[in-house]
Protein backbone atom coordinates (compact mmCIF):
# COMPACT_ATOMS: atom_id res chain seq x y z
CA UNK A 1 0.00 0.00 0.00
CA UNK A 2 1.06 3.58 -0.75
CA UNK A 3 0.69 4.62 2.67
CA UNK A 4 3.62 2.25 3.87
CA UNK A 5 6.22 4.94 2.49
CA UNK A 6 4.97 7.83 5.19
CA UNK A 7 6.98 7.60 8.51
CA UNK A 8 4.29 6.30 11.83
CA UNK A 9 5.86 7.62 15.05
CA UNK A 10 3.68 6.76 17.82
CA UNK A 11 3.10 9.77 20.66
CA UNK A 12 0.60 10.33 24.16
CA UNK A 13 -2.37 11.93 23.63
CA UNK A 14 -1.00 14.76 25.97
CA UNK A 15 1.06 15.64 23.04
CA UNK A 16 -1.97 16.14 20.71
CA UNK A 17 -1.20 19.66 19.89
CA UNK A 18 1.93 17.99 17.44
CA UNK A 19 -0.35 15.76 15.80
CA UNK A 20 -0.98 15.04 12.71
CA UNK A 21 -3.07 11.54 13.10
CA UNK A 22 -4.30 10.05 16.10
CA UNK A 23 -7.10 7.64 17.28
CA UNK A 24 -8.44 7.88 20.16
CA UNK A 25 -8.21 5.90 23.30
CA UNK A 26 -9.28 2.52 23.91
CA UNK A 27 -7.37 -0.67 24.49
CA UNK A 28 -3.75 -2.10 24.90
CA UNK A 29 -2.80 -4.57 22.42
CA UNK A 30 -0.67 -7.58 23.39
CA UNK A 31 2.46 -8.91 20.97
CA UNK A 32 1.10 -12.14 22.37
CA UNK A 33 -2.11 -12.09 20.64
CA UNK A 34 -1.33 -9.63 17.74
CA UNK A 35 -1.57 -10.93 13.86
CA UNK A 36 1.70 -9.38 12.52
CA UNK A 37 3.21 -11.26 9.76
CA UNK A 38 3.29 -8.99 6.61
CA UNK A 39 6.71 -7.82 6.12
CA UNK A 40 6.59 -3.84 5.47
CA UNK A 41 10.54 -3.54 6.53
CA UNK A 42 10.45 0.49 4.66
CA UNK A 43 8.45 1.76 7.51
CA UNK A 44 9.78 3.16 11.01
CA UNK A 45 7.36 3.17 13.71
CA UNK A 46 7.15 3.70 17.24
CA UNK A 47 4.26 2.63 19.46
CA UNK A 48 3.57 4.14 22.85
CA UNK A 49 3.53 1.14 25.20
CA UNK A 50 1.58 1.42 28.48
CA UNK A 51 2.60 -1.10 31.10
CA UNK A 52 0.26 -3.54 32.92
CA UNK A 53 -0.80 -2.55 36.23
CA UNK A 54 2.33 -4.20 38.32
CA UNK A 55 5.30 -1.95 36.39
CA UNK A 56 2.43 1.35 35.87
CA UNK A 57 4.76 3.47 38.33
CA UNK A 58 8.06 2.52 36.73
CA UNK A 59 7.16 3.03 33.21
CA UNK A 60 5.18 6.60 34.47
CA UNK A 61 8.43 7.83 35.59
CA UNK A 62 10.87 7.06 32.56
CA UNK A 63 8.02 7.87 29.73
CA UNK A 64 10.08 10.68 28.21
CA UNK A 65 12.98 8.85 27.90
CA UNK A 66 11.19 5.69 26.44
CA UNK A 67 10.55 8.11 23.59
CA UNK A 68 7.01 6.74 22.68
CA UNK A 69 8.30 2.86 22.04
CA UNK A 70 6.32 0.27 23.18
CA UNK A 71 6.92 -1.17 26.70
CA UNK A 72 7.51 -4.85 27.73
CA UNK A 73 8.93 -6.22 31.59
CA UNK A 74 12.74 -6.04 31.89
CA UNK A 75 12.39 -9.70 32.73
CA UNK A 76 11.71 -10.46 28.97
CA UNK A 77 14.95 -8.64 27.71
CA UNK A 78 17.36 -10.28 29.98
CA UNK A 79 17.38 -13.64 27.42
CA UNK A 80 18.39 -11.48 24.31
CA UNK A 81 20.00 -9.14 26.30
CA UNK A 82 22.28 -12.19 27.03
CA UNK A 83 22.68 -12.71 23.76
CA UNK A 84 23.92 -9.25 23.00
CA UNK A 85 26.87 -9.07 25.11
CA UNK A 86 27.70 -12.43 23.43
CA UNK A 87 27.93 -11.29 20.47
CA UNK A 88 30.02 -8.26 21.39
CA UNK A 89 32.36 -10.13 22.96
CA UNK A 90 32.59 -12.09 19.64
CA UNK A 91 32.34 -8.75 17.41
CA UNK A 92 35.76 -7.12 19.86
CA UNK A 93 37.42 -10.11 18.79
CA UNK A 94 36.81 -9.55 15.01
CA UNK A 95 37.81 -5.79 15.12
CA UNK A 96 41.48 -7.14 16.48
CA UNK A 97 41.78 -9.67 14.02
CA UNK A 98 40.87 -6.87 10.91
CA UNK A 99 43.99 -5.13 12.47
CA UNK A 100 46.71 -8.02 13.06
CA UNK A 101 49.72 -7.91 10.75
CA UNK A 102 51.30 -11.37 11.93
CA UNK A 103 49.63 -14.22 10.47
CA UNK A 104 50.22 -16.54 13.89
CA UNK A 105 48.45 -14.34 16.05
CA UNK A 106 45.51 -13.84 13.55
CA UNK A 107 45.04 -17.52 13.40
CA UNK A 108 45.22 -17.92 16.98
CA UNK A 109 42.56 -14.73 17.34
CA UNK A 110 40.84 -16.77 14.49
CA UNK A 111 40.25 -19.54 17.32
CA UNK A 112 39.39 -17.68 19.96
CA UNK A 113 36.73 -16.50 17.70
CA UNK A 114 35.03 -19.98 16.81
CA UNK A 115 35.82 -21.32 20.44
CA UNK A 116 33.17 -18.06 21.06
CA UNK A 117 30.91 -18.55 18.56
CA UNK A 118 30.88 -22.57 19.43
CA UNK A 119 29.92 -21.91 22.93
CA UNK A 120 27.00 -19.69 23.13
CA UNK A 121 25.79 -18.67 26.52
CA UNK A 122 22.61 -20.03 28.21
CA UNK A 123 20.06 -17.45 27.32
CA UNK A 124 17.24 -18.30 29.77
CA UNK A 125 18.21 -18.59 33.09
CA UNK A 126 15.10 -18.79 35.18
CA UNK A 127 13.11 -17.22 32.71
CA UNK A 128 9.04 -19.10 32.31
CA UNK A 129 8.73 -19.43 28.94
CA UNK A 130 5.03 -19.63 27.81
CA UNK A 131 4.64 -21.81 24.73
CA UNK A 132 2.38 -20.17 21.68
CA UNK A 133 0.71 -23.55 21.44
CA UNK A 134 1.54 -27.14 22.02
CA UNK A 135 -0.62 -28.99 19.12
CA UNK A 136 -1.12 -28.59 15.59
CA UNK A 137 -4.98 -28.63 16.58
CA UNK A 138 -4.61 -25.44 18.25
CA UNK A 139 -3.93 -23.94 14.99
CA UNK A 140 -8.02 -24.25 15.03
CA UNK A 141 -8.22 -22.13 18.36
CA UNK A 142 -5.20 -19.76 18.68
CA UNK A 143 -7.10 -16.57 18.87
CA UNK A 144 -6.25 -13.12 17.19
CA UNK A 145 -5.93 -9.60 19.00
CA UNK A 146 -8.93 -7.86 19.60
CA UNK A 147 -8.17 -4.74 17.45
CA UNK A 148 -7.90 -7.08 14.47
CA UNK A 149 -11.30 -8.25 15.26
CA UNK A 150 -12.09 -3.83 15.52
CA UNK A 151 -10.77 -3.80 12.04
CA UNK A 152 -12.57 -6.34 10.36
CA UNK A 153 -15.88 -5.54 12.02
CA UNK A 154 -15.51 -1.78 11.01
CA UNK A 155 -14.46 -3.06 7.46
CA UNK A 156 -18.06 -4.82 7.38
CA UNK A 157 -19.75 -1.85 7.68
CA UNK A 158 -21.77 -1.19 4.98
CA UNK A 159 -21.78 -4.86 2.97
CA UNK A 160 -24.86 -6.75 1.93
CA UNK A 161 -25.49 -9.84 3.18
CA UNK A 162 -23.73 -11.76 1.21
CA UNK A 163 -20.29 -10.01 1.12
CA UNK A 164 -20.60 -10.15 4.99
CA UNK A 165 -20.45 -13.41 4.63
CA UNK A 166 -18.05 -14.04 2.43
CA UNK A 167 -15.81 -11.36 4.95
CA UNK A 168 -16.41 -13.63 8.03
CA UNK A 169 -15.42 -16.75 6.01
CA UNK A 170 -12.19 -14.72 5.23
CA UNK A 171 -11.97 -13.78 8.53
CA UNK A 172 -11.98 -16.93 9.75
CA UNK A 173 -9.26 -18.41 7.12
CA UNK A 174 -7.32 -15.88 8.25
CA UNK A 175 -7.19 -16.92 12.13
CA UNK A 176 -6.64 -20.50 10.61
CA UNK A 177 -3.54 -19.42 9.12
CA UNK A 178 -2.26 -17.15 12.46
CA UNK A 179 -2.82 -20.24 14.31
CA UNK A 180 -0.36 -22.50 12.09
CA UNK A 181 1.80 -19.63 11.95
CA UNK A 182 2.05 -19.69 15.68
CA UNK A 183 2.45 -23.34 15.94
CA UNK A 184 5.45 -23.48 13.06
CA UNK A 185 7.04 -20.69 15.38
CA UNK A 186 6.67 -22.79 18.58
CA UNK A 187 8.45 -25.46 16.59
CA UNK A 188 11.20 -23.28 15.33
CA UNK A 189 11.92 -22.08 18.92
CA UNK A 190 12.13 -25.10 20.47
CA UNK A 191 15.09 -25.93 18.41
CA UNK A 192 16.78 -22.19 18.35
CA UNK A 193 17.44 -20.91 21.54
CA UNK A 194 18.13 -17.64 20.18
CA UNK A 195 15.23 -17.57 17.80
CA UNK A 196 13.51 -17.84 21.44
CA UNK A 197 15.30 -15.03 22.90
CA UNK A 198 14.36 -12.77 20.59
CA UNK A 199 10.61 -13.79 20.68
CA UNK A 200 10.48 -14.26 24.34
CA UNK A 201 10.79 -9.91 24.32
CA UNK A 202 8.06 -9.43 21.40
CA UNK A 203 5.85 -11.29 22.34
CA UNK A 204 5.41 -9.52 25.91
CA UNK A 205 5.43 -6.09 24.05
CA UNK A 206 2.27 -4.06 24.99
CA UNK A 207 1.18 -1.36 22.26
CA UNK A 208 -0.44 1.93 22.77
CA UNK A 209 -3.73 2.78 21.14
CA UNK A 210 -2.19 6.46 19.10
CA UNK A 211 0.00 7.25 16.31
CA UNK A 212 0.94 10.21 14.83
CA UNK A 213 1.83 10.58 10.93
CA UNK A 214 5.06 12.39 9.69
CA UNK A 215 4.15 12.37 6.07
CA UNK A 216 4.28 16.09 4.11
CA UNK A 217 1.26 18.09 3.83
CA UNK A 218 0.67 17.31 0.75
CA UNK A 219 1.08 13.85 1.23
CA UNK A 220 -1.28 13.82 3.86
CA UNK A 221 -3.85 15.51 2.00
CA UNK A 222 -3.79 12.73 -0.64
CA UNK A 223 -3.87 9.99 1.86
CA UNK A 224 -6.99 11.89 3.21
CA UNK A 225 -8.43 12.11 -0.03
CA UNK A 226 -8.33 8.54 -1.25
CA UNK A 227 -9.25 6.98 2.22
CA UNK A 228 -5.55 5.50 2.44
CA UNK A 229 -4.90 6.44 6.44
CA UNK A 230 -3.52 3.35 7.55
CA UNK A 231 -4.98 1.34 10.67
CA UNK A 232 -3.72 0.98 14.46
CA UNK A 233 -3.33 -3.03 12.95
CA UNK A 234 -1.46 -2.18 10.44
CA UNK A 235 0.73 0.51 12.21
CA UNK A 236 1.83 -2.18 14.90
CA UNK A 237 2.54 -4.72 12.34
CA UNK A 238 4.74 -3.31 10.77
CA UNK A 239 6.87 -2.43 14.16
CA UNK A 240 6.41 -6.16 15.03
CA UNK A 241 7.76 -7.35 11.12
CA UNK A 242 10.62 -4.89 11.51
CA UNK A 243 11.56 -6.81 14.67
CA UNK A 244 11.44 -10.14 13.00
CA UNK A 245 13.27 -8.91 10.52
CA UNK A 246 16.12 -8.01 11.92
CA UNK A 247 16.01 -11.48 14.01
CA UNK A 248 16.32 -13.04 10.92
CA UNK A 249 18.96 -11.42 9.47
CA UNK A 250 21.09 -11.77 12.92
CA UNK A 251 19.85 -15.64 12.98
CA UNK A 252 21.41 -15.94 9.15
CA UNK A 253 24.42 -14.05 9.78
CA UNK A 254 25.75 -15.40 13.18
CA UNK A 255 25.20 -19.23 11.99
CA UNK A 256 27.14 -18.19 8.60
CA UNK A 257 29.87 -16.66 11.20
CA UNK A 258 29.67 -19.80 13.03
CA UNK A 259 30.39 -22.15 10.43
CA UNK A 260 32.73 -19.74 9.06
CA UNK A 261 34.80 -19.63 11.66
CA UNK A 262 35.04 -23.86 11.85
CA UNK A 263 35.93 -23.73 8.54
CA UNK A 264 38.99 -21.60 9.13
CA UNK A 265 39.80 -23.50 12.50
CA UNK A 266 39.68 -26.94 10.90
CA UNK A 267 42.09 -25.51 8.22
CA UNK A 268 44.70 -26.00 10.16
CA UNK A 269 46.72 -22.79 8.59
CA UNK A 270 48.14 -19.78 10.23
CA UNK A 271 47.74 -18.42 6.93
CA UNK A 272 43.77 -18.06 6.69
CA UNK A 273 41.42 -15.43 4.78
CA UNK A 274 39.61 -14.12 8.00
CA UNK A 275 37.98 -11.32 5.77
CA UNK A 276 34.43 -13.75 5.34
CA UNK A 277 34.68 -14.36 8.93
CA UNK A 278 35.16 -11.03 9.96
CA UNK A 279 31.82 -9.73 7.62
CA UNK A 280 29.87 -11.75 9.18
CA UNK A 281 30.18 -11.23 12.54
CA UNK A 282 30.20 -7.57 11.80
CA UNK A 283 26.63 -8.16 10.13
CA UNK A 284 25.21 -10.14 13.44
CA UNK A 285 26.36 -7.69 15.37
CA UNK A 286 24.72 -5.00 13.15
CA UNK A 287 21.28 -6.64 13.16
CA UNK A 288 21.29 -7.30 16.65
CA UNK A 289 21.99 -3.53 17.68
CA UNK A 290 19.26 -2.74 14.82
CA UNK A 291 16.82 -4.76 16.43
CA UNK A 292 17.95 -3.62 19.92
CA UNK A 293 17.56 0.39 18.53
CA UNK A 294 13.81 -0.21 18.39
CA UNK A 295 13.95 -0.81 22.57
CA UNK A 296 14.10 2.66 24.86
CA UNK A 297 18.09 2.92 25.79
CA UNK A 298 17.10 2.96 29.33
CA UNK A 299 15.34 -0.69 29.19
CA UNK A 300 18.52 -1.59 27.61
CA UNK A 301 20.63 -0.52 29.78
CA UNK A 302 18.91 -1.47 32.98
CA UNK A 303 19.04 -5.25 31.04
CA UNK A 304 22.32 -5.11 30.50
CA UNK A 305 23.39 -3.90 33.99
CA UNK A 306 21.46 -7.14 35.10
CA UNK A 307 22.70 -9.51 33.18
CA UNK A 308 26.25 -8.46 33.31
CA UNK A 309 26.17 -9.02 37.46
CA UNK A 310 24.25 -12.69 37.27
Amino acid sequence: MRWLSALLIACFSRQSNSLAFTRPTSQRHNRRRFLSKNIKSCVAILITGTPISALADEAERSVNSRGGRPFAPLQALLPATRLKIWVDEAYALSLEVKTMQDPNERFRTVKLINEKLSNPPKLFQGEKIEKRTSTATAQLSTDISSANKDQYQLNRKGFNLGDKMTAMMNQADVERQWGMLQYAESKREEGNEMRGAFNFYTRQLTFGDEFMLTASSEERKRMIRNDELPTLTAVITSDLDRRDLFRNQFLTSIDDATAEAAYLVGQNSEEVDAKDLVDLVSQAHGACNSWFSLIAPEDVEDASKEARHE
